[in-house]
Formats: C-alpha cells, sequence, structure tokens
C-alpha cells in the first residue's frame, strides 16, 4: 500500500500521473484498463493485491493437473484527489480527471502455461463515466524461469 500527500504547491511533473496500459500485455505497476494519462492526483492511495493458488484448484481435473496450470487472483485501487490549486493553476487536458471516486479493477487468471505464459481476465469496477473506457479486457504476460 502506498499513501501520499502534498502539502503545498506541487510542479506538474510531481504531480502523479496514475500508470495507465492501454496494450494487451498484463503490467504488474500499471492498473491494466485505465487509460494512459487518465486520472492524476496530488494525494493518493494504492492498493495492489495478488494470490497465487499455486494449482489448489486445478490439481483436482486431470487435464489442468497435467499441464501443471496454476490459477491467480488480483486487484489493484487507488483514490486520491487533486486540490482546487493545482487544478486552477495548471492546464490538465480534457481527457484527464481526479480521482473523485476509487478506481478498481479484479483480474482472475491462469500461470504456468508453457512453464512461461500468463493469462488474465480483467474487470474495471468503477470509473465507467470516463469517454473510451474498456470494462473488460485479457492481458498476457510472460514470466520467464517461473
Amino acid at each position: 500500500m502506498k499513501l501520499v500527500k502534498s502539502g503545498g504547491a506541487l510542479p506538474y511533473t510531481f504531480l502523479e500521473l496514475h500508470n495507465g496500459n492501454e496494450t494487451y500485455f498484463f503490467s504488474d505497476n500499471s492498473y491494466n484498463l485505465m487509460n494512459f494519462y487518465e486520472f492524476v492526483s496530488d494525494q493518493y492511495v494504492s492498493v495492489f493485491w495478488e494470490h497465487h493458488f499455486e494449482g489448489i484448484l486445478f490439481n483436482k481435473l486431470p487435464l489442468f493437473k497435467k499441464l501443471m496450470f496454476r490459477e491467480v487472483i488480483g486487484a489493484k485501487a487507488v483514490y486520491g484527489s487533486l486540490s482546487d490549486k493545482h487544478n486552477s493553476e495548471l492546464i490538465i487536458p480534457s481527457t484527464t480527471y481526479s480521482l473523485d471516486e476509487p478506481y478498481i479493477e479484479v483480474a482472475v487468471g491462469i500461470e504456468n502455461i508453457l512453464t512461461m505464459i500468463r493469462v488474465d481476465a480483467i474487470w474495471r469496477l468503477t470509473q465507467y463515466d470516463n469517454p473510451n473506457v474498456t470494462q473488460f479486457g485479457v492481458r498476457v504476460k510472460l514470466q520467464p524461469g517461473f
């Protein structure tokens, strides 16, 4: 969990532009269904959580057990605000918003495909009103040496 708070005026470069990901590759350090430059904050709290089940469900199914697939679930959330001072002093693009309500996404995935591929189904649970929003996506990640 990360908690950041700004006390005074910040230059534009010190504001937090939350990491979006518009690619088809899963990113551990980004919000995978958030658009690039979609949200900006000067104070925020973010949480990333992921749990690897190590086959607790798939080991009960013969084909999945033989393939050694593993289940994984995760959630990412961020909540923050942009002070009126920064909002009025800076020119912020019309497609960039402050986080008036939390941004939350959850994922369910399968890893250890061919010992190095992970595939996640991801759902965006909040912030549907912004333009060009994707509510569901599938992302792929390479995990060599898993």
